[in-house]
């Protein structure tokens, strides 16, 4: 936290409803003070672990929100900003401090996320920055999202990678007065982010020697495949509106009504995978294009679960 002799780098892990995860990620942090640990609980239903700062809001501050307000409790020149699902692996967070002396002028550095047998997540996690085509395509419900086809080399420029685990000088991100909290709660925060450290001129490298076990995935299972949809499509038009303008979002609009009613006649022959009954997938998608329909305009993520912005997942992933 802030102090005559802040720490060199600070994590700041955006919580929600993870409480055996979190666990795993504090016990694993080094014990060094040089290195500072902050959880944002942005709801809970267990214990934490004790012996960290925790910050809790009185709402869900949203994934943005959250790592905002870990921003402004502390002042370490280095920031890296976490879902609970990582995990660091020893000297993780120190190859970290070595990378950005080793590129004084890089703003971010992005580690390698791994599955729990070692294997690389690059796929998922090193995009480039989506174009106006790309996210139109995906407005369509198709899996179109600008990964690379072989893992970087080490020290290699990167355009968009997943904050899952993501570390930036404290700086950079006060040139962008952080995190886009419109971005609510989750999904399209961290890419709004790399565009526009991009259009700054700062600069993303990948640092494979710094590695973290990563649970892909984790998030929407506990969301909700209807929520999901919601959140990831608005925040979706919401990322065309504001790079690209306005009438982009209503071209996304009028794609994406027809793609999801396409995708509800066809349930009898598939089901989405990330919906757990055709059921599920087929409120999912009605509710999408309803939402999309009008403009999100008064319409609830899913009113049939319970589920409303304030109660969900800071995390995108």
């Amino acid at each position: 936290m802030t102090g005559a002799n802040p720490a060199r780098l600070c994590g700041i892990i955006v919580h929600w409803h993870d409480e055996e995860r979190v666990h795993r990620l504090v016990e694993a942090w080094p014990a060094d003070e040089d290195l500072e640990l902050v959880i944002v609980d942005n709801g809970s239903t267990g214990e934490l672990p004790t012996g960290t700062a925790i910050l809790t809001p009185d709402k869900n501050l949203g994934f943005a929100g959250a790592i905002n307000l870990g921003l402004r409790e502390t002042t370490a020149p280095l920031v890296l900003v976490m879902n609970s699902d990582v995990c660091p692996q020893p000297g993780a967070v120190e190859a970290l401090i070595r990378g950005f002396d080793r590129w004084p002028d890089v703003a971010a550095l992005a580690p390698r996320l791994e599955d729990s047998d070692g294997s690389s997540q690059y796929r998922w996690q090193l995009r480039r920055l989506p174009s106006r085509t790309t996210l139109i395509l995906q407005t369509l419900l198709l899996p179109v999202t600008g990964e690379g086809r072989k893992e970087p080399a080490p020290g290699a420029f990167v355009e968009q990678p997943a904050a899952a685990a993501l570390a930036f000088r404290r700086p950079a991100l006060s040139r962008l007065a952080g995190f886009d909290e419109t971005f609510s709660p989750a999904w399209f925060e961290d890419v709004d982010v790399a565009k526009r450290m991009q259009d700054n001129g700062q600069t993303i490298r990948y640092l494979p020697d710094s590695r973290f076990t990563h649970k892909l995935g984790s998030s929407i299972p506990r969301l909700g495949y209807g929520p999901f949809l919601n959140i990831y499509y608005r925040n979706l038009c919401r990322y065309l509106g504001k790079h690209y303008g306005r009438s982009w979002v209503r071209v996304a609009r009028f794609m994406l009504v027809p793609a999801a009613l396409l995708r509800l006649v066809s349930l009898p022959i598939r089901r989405p995978k990330r919906a757990a009954t055709r059921r599920q997938a087929a409120h999912g998608l009605w509710r999408l294009a309803r939402a999309a329909a009008s403009d999100w305009r008064n319409t609830p993520l899913d009113s049939s679960s319970g589920d409303s912005p304030s109660d969900m997942d800071g995390t995108r992933r």
